[in-house]
């Protein structure tokens, strides 16, 4: 018995020692537990130089921000931010974070929300120093709240009170995108927040679309709009063996030009682009009416071929493609890669 006595006064004491806050009370004013905070309203955003960021919303408890205005033993609140990217170890991207009233000052306070502010996040650039690349991932983030207080009269006696984490929110990069045209900036930046971007086309959004790039980005379409991930299927072609355009010719998206052939590099002309564009949302909302009936004619109306015909005049009457200028619809000439992105955001949107 006596050992047994001696052996808990032992633990007691280590106890003590590693945690000496827990041998006594917490001093006047510190709570003895902080109530997580909220995140919501998780933004892909483009920064005036074009690069791509995240920000989100967080709301603090009002206690918390009281907490921090009183300061009992000279502490302060810390707002600790974590995040991770794709299914990685938490702390991979976005750890960090610093004083609460860094974030709570009135140019992060968002307008029409009570003790609400905004908190940024930098996208991982994966380049070396000659070279920025920045990748489709999905990064997640959680935020939580600690008050750091003074628990006795000598240096380094301090100690934490710390919150749960906060719900957690995720939200996809989507590629760093260069080459634009600045009449697409705005739906581009729509686009990479959907995903809409693929890495084969990030580096030149100007040029001329083939028909593998489109292949890959109706897919997109199709899974952004679905929530499902497309799978290959049966089909196949001689000339490749890319996923993306057999997901594609799977769902009806796309077919062969003939003798087994998909002809991946051949460019997509603009009635080609809304023939395809008509077949993916059909795919994607097959109840929806796609009667082209009441739709303009275009100018060069002639010239649509009469196997474009709905894919052009359903979605000019949507309003997902538009003229070239002058009431034409120029349907032979080359789609480019921006404007296939922008008409696939336009028809994500319009059946939301």
């Amino acid at each position: 018995m006596k050992r047994n006595f001696l052996l808990l006064t032992l633990l007691l004491g280590l106890i003590i020692v590693a945690f000496p806050s827990a041998a006594m009370a917490l001093p006047e004013g510190v709570p003895s537990s902080l109530p997580a905070p909220t995140i919501s309203n998780l933004e892909l955003l483009t920064s005036d130089d074009g690069f791509p960021y995240f920000r989100l919303q967080v709301t603090v408890p009002e206690n918390v921000l009281t907490l921090d205005q009183e300061r009992p033993t000279d502490g302060w609140v810390n707002l600790e931010t974590d995040g991770r990217i794709d299914d990685g170890e938490w702390g991979s991207t976005g750890g960090g974070g610093g004083h609460l009233d860094v974030y709570s000052d009135n140019e992060n306070t968002v307008p029409g929300k009570t003790n609400t502010f905004y908190v940024t996040y930098d996208v991982e650039d994966e380049g070396d120093m000659t070279e920025t690349v920045i990748n489709a991932r999905k990064y997640t983030y959680r935020l939580r709240l600690t008050y750091t207080y003074n628990y006795g009269d000598g240096p380094g006696e301090w100690d934490e009170v710390i919150s749960p984490w906060s719900n957690e929110l995720s939200n996809k990069s989507g590629s760093f995108y260069q080459g634009a045209s600045s009449w697409a900036v705005s739906g581009l930046n729509k686009a990479q927040g959907y995903g809409f971007i693929t890495d084969r086309i990030k580096n030149n959004m100007a040029g001329k679309i083939t028909r593998e790039e489109f292949a890959e980005i109706a897919v997109k379409l199709y899974e952004v709009y679905t929530g499902t991930t497309a799978v290959v299927g049966t089909a196949s072609f001689v000339d490749t063996t890319n996923p993306e355009i057999l997901k594609a010719a799977n769902l009806g998206l796309v077919s062969g030009v003939g003798n087994n052939r998909y002809a991946p590099n051949q460019l997509v002309t603009r009635e080609q682009m809304a023939t395809i564009l008509l077949k993916a949302l059909k795919v994607i909302n097959p109840s929806a009416d796609f009667s082209s009936a009441g739709a303009a004619p275009f100018a060069d109306d002639a010239k649509i071929k009469v196997w474009a015909r709905d894919g052009v005049y359903y979605c000019s009457k949507a309003k997902i493609v538009s003229g070239v200028g002058s009431n034409m619809f120029d349907p032979e000439g080359n789609a480019t890669r921006e404007a296939a992105v922008i008409v696939c955001t336009r028809a994500y949107e319009y059946y939301q």
